[in-house]
């Protein structure tokens, strides 16, 4: 199963395109799991207990997530995407077959998400690299979108079919129910994946990988520890902040002198990228913001019942799938990402300067015209950056650029899941503080707004030549295999 003859060069498009109907079922399978997840969360809580790790649960596959991220890239290079991708879903599968029959306390469940938060991070890497690898550049931009519209998609049904689950089944079959999921998928990677030539003389970056994670972990701390269990001015705390500094810039020094670094700083130098990383960072934090954020104001200020709240968000998620979709064919005709990111950027820096004026006034109204204009920007949001990259780098930066590109994603998310899990922990702090975040937001967003405006485009015909050399080089190296 982990080998084939298949090359990109040999595949028409039909198999590209199943292949890819396989991949995307897949990195579904990540996303379908934890948007049941956090609808059955509280049911299993009641079961096991726990609820003081309540929050926990969520950053364990956050934090196991980004950990990966920046390693999944290098290891699919060094080893094949065939194999690194195949591994990937087998771990989702194997987890979500176990999880429920081994879970009994709550340190059990946060080990298992974890877990599965490697499996989904190294499919989801994975998967946007093989865009690049057996598409040209207007078709990477189509497919793109179609991830967006997936996953929108995916944000609309999941939760409902985990509701159901809890409610007329029980929590186990929100595991179980993804599995035939999983399976479809991994027929289809494991018949029509090609094997990709692997780079020569890659090497992993150990010290890169222990002060990285290292950092991320610290992060958790931080930001879940700190003001309950660890006071913010204790010596811990303040060691906690200077062990990051410190560490922050050994891990900038060590990869100047690796030799195979696990982040090139090389990349840094594409303004474009910077861009998009600082474009996609602001974007995730926000839009988790909303996602953990608006529920509670809903239902705890506004009185909304859960299925009044889940319907809310679902007229969100309706324009999203929509505004994903038309995003990816648009781009793929202008060639050119940057008016549609411009246009979406406008319009989530517009929804994060309305949440500045957010008070326990907002009428429903208002609430409502905010989730509508923000299923139209995250619906493009989604995908354009990773549309960005690969349209803006060489082909040989690419695999690191999307797993740095997620590291980033996955960051985004595990701030904003645990800064605003303070709020919760302390609803003494003033809502101010809130919206003095989502000001601060915004300046970012406008500013990333600016950036792209000026980025110079890439000369795309120059790009789409890269592809064809690479597959006839693979071809004729195939050949001479065989």
């Amino acid at each position: 199963m982990f080998k084939t003859s298949r090359t990109v060069a040999s595949m028409t498009y039909k198999q590209k395109v199943l292949l890819m109907v396989g991949v995307f079922l897949c990195i579904e399978l990540g996303l379908m799991v934890s948007s049941e997840f956090s609808v059955a969360l509280p049911k299993i809580i009641e079961d096991i207990g726990g609820v003081e790790f309540y929050s926990l649960v969520f950053t364990a596959n956050l934090a196991m997530s980004a950990i990966v991220t920046p390693i999944v890239g290098k290891l699919s290079d060094m080893y094949g995407r065939r194999q690194v991708i195949l591994f990937g879903i087998i771990v989702i599968l194997i987890s979500e077959i176990i999880t429920p029959i081994l879970v009994s306390n709550i340190f059990h469940l946060m080990f298992f998400r974890a877990i599965q938060g490697f499996g989904g991070a190294t499919v989801a890497v994975v998967g946007l690299i093989v865009i690049s690898d057996i598409f040209d550049i207007q078709n990477r931009a189509k497919f793109l979108g179609f991830y967006g519209s997936l996953n929108a998609l995916t944000a609309i049904i999941a939760p409902t079919i985990g509701g159901l689950f809890v409610q007329y089944l029980s929590w186990h079959w929100v595991f179980y129910s993804i599995i035939p999921v999983g399976v479809a998928g991994l027929y289809f990677v494991a018949k029509y994946m090609p094997d990709v030539p692997r780079a020569e003389h890659a090497k992993l970056d150990y010290r890169g990988i222990s002060i990285l994670s290292t950092v991320i972990l610290i992060i958790v701390a931080i930001t879940t520890f700190g003001g309950t269990l660890i006071p913010w001015s204790s010596i811990f705390m303040i060691g906690l902040f200077i062990a990051f500094a410190a560490l922050v810039a050994l891990f900038i020094f060590s990869q100047k002198k690796a030799a195979d670094p696990i982040i090139p700083l090389h990349l840094f130098k594409y303004r474009v990228f910077n861009v998009c990383l600082f474009a996609v960072f602001s974007m995730m934090f926000a839009a988790t913001g909303l996602i953990f954020f608006l529920p509670m104001f809903l239902q705890n200020i506004h009185g909304f019942t859960p299925t009044e709240t889940g319907l809310f968000m679902t007229y969100r998620g309706i324009t999203s799938f929509i505004f994903a979709a038309l995003s990816g064919f648009v781009v793929a005709k202008l060639r050119d990402f940057r008016l549609v990111a411009i246009f979406a950027m406008v319009l989530f820096g517009l929804i994060i300067f309305a949440l500045t004026f957010f008070t326990t006034s907002a009428s429903a109204l208002a609430i409502t015209a905010i989730s509508f204009v923000w299923g139209c920007a995250s619906g493009v949001l989604v995908a354009i950056f990773h549309t960005g990259i690969q349209m803006n780098l060489p082909n040989k930066d690419i695999s690191v650029a999307m797993s740095v590109t997620q590291l980033f994603v996955a960051l985004g998310s595990l701030l904003a899941t645990s800064v605003l899990g303070i709020f919760v922990r302390n609803p003494d702090l003033s809502l101010g503080f809130l919206q003095l975040l989502y000001a601060c937001l915004g300046v970012v967003v406008f500013a990333s707004i600016v950036f792209i405006a000026v980025v110079q485009r890439r000369n795309l015909k120059v790009a789409d030549e890269e592809v064809q050399e690479i597959n006839v080089t693979e071809q004729d190296l195939h050949e001479e295999l065989t």
